[in-house]
């Protein structure tokens, strides 16, 4: 299983964003391209942490996830399991993919465990289109990418409730 989509809905809370944590892309022309992520401040009092038995919300961090271009197959660096509350979705498709024989992936200078895999590698596995106000949970350390329509700016974001040390099986227990 590479994600389940989650039965709960939720209001967007009221938050403010701190600073950059991490990003995965390049900077073309002097415009950033890809993905990044930002803290939340007084992320401990975000209410949607609460989908999370309060023993264990200790366990996740919650980050505002954007993305504004196609997301190249990857595997994330340093998380496991990841909740997506989504806020804005561009139509874009989360799609996740197999492993073939012989694949060489790479990485980003900014990743750690975490590694971009090249399509020719690949062959095509499940997916799913988000809206917004869908929950998804996902297992992150399957490659997976996000495919735009084309010709959409894409504009994508996602309040994520991220664990390090529960994997998906773990979580899928909790939620």
């Amino acid at each position: 299983m590479y994600f389940k989509k989650l039965d709960i809905t939720f209001d967007i809370p009221d938050f403010d964003t701190g600073d950059l944590v991490v990003e995965y892309g390049l900077d073309i022309g002097g415009n950033f391209h890809g993905l990044w992520y930002n803290e939340i401040l007084n992320e401990n009092q975000c209410p949607l942490k609460n989908v999370i038995p309060q023993e264990l919300q200790d366990s996740f961090v919650i980050q505002l996830m954007q993305a504004n271009t196609y997301i190249h197959p990857h595997t994330d660096s340093g998380t496991l399991a990841v909740v997506n509350f989504y806020l804005s979705t561009n139509g874009c498709v989360t799609q996740f993919h197999e492993i073939k024989e012989g694949a060489r992936p790479f990485k980003l200078p900014s990743q750690t465990d975490g590694c971009i895999y090249s399509e020719d590698d690949l062959e095509l596995g499940p997916s799913f289109l988000a809206e917004p106000g869908d929950v998804y949970l996902l297992d992150v350390t399957k490659v997976h990418s996000v495919v735009p329509p084309a010709g959409v700016q894409v504009d994508r974001k996602a309040l994520c409730l991220a664990s390090t040390s529960l994997n998906f099986e773990q979580v899928k227990q909790l939620v």
